[in-house]
């Protein structure tokens, strides 16, 4: 089953501004989402740091997403469905937005040799001032990583969207 996660334009603005403060280095987080139905999530919220990215890596440290993190899951307390930590995003501000050997590793490892049997892993680019890139891939305990789908809800025309981002159907 391929996992589609829906941004909507809110979040999707949130992120634009922390890549624009993150400039060439590299900055993510944690991505916490409502589960909508079997695979299918909504983004409720992320974490960021804008300070462990150099121009070429991302370490995700436990230390600044937590507070943040719980705050997210506070806010989003009353929705319907369960809301939980989905997985990280990180920025690849000068390379294209697809996972690394390393970032695949680190993902890989996290869902076979600790935490979470299951995370998404999306990874964005900032083109120009406006435009976004992305791809989410999955991880599963046993399994080989796998492309998920992005959506964007309140959809925009599809060219402002940028590469690896798909308009909703609603």
């Amino acid at each position: 089953m391929t996992l589609s996660l829906t941004v909507p334009r809110s979040q999707l603005a949130k992120l634009q501004i922390h890549l624009k403060q993150g400039g060439n280095r590299e900055i993510g987080g944690w991505l916490v989402a409502e589960q909508t139905a079997p695979g299918k999530f909504e983004l409720v919220g992320f974490t960021v740091d804008l300070e462990a990215g150099t121009r070429d890596r991302f370490d995700s440290l436990p230390e600044p997403h937590s507070q943040q993190m719980d705050r997210i899951l506070l806010e989003n307390s009353g929705r319907a469905g369960r809301v939980d930590y989905l997985g990280e995003w990180h920025s690849h501000p000068t390379f294209p937005p697809i996972p690394s050997e390393i970032d695949v590793a680190s993902m890989t490892d996290m869902v076979e040799n600790s935490g979470p049997s299951f995370a998404a892993l999306v990874i964005v680019r900032l083109m120009g001032n406006a435009s976004i890139q992305a791809t989410i891939t999955t991880f599963q305990r046993g399994q080989l990583p796998e492309t998920g789908q992005l959506i964007i809800a309140n959809a925009v025309p599809e060219a402002e969207l940028g590469e690896g981002w798909k308009p909703s159907e609603h």
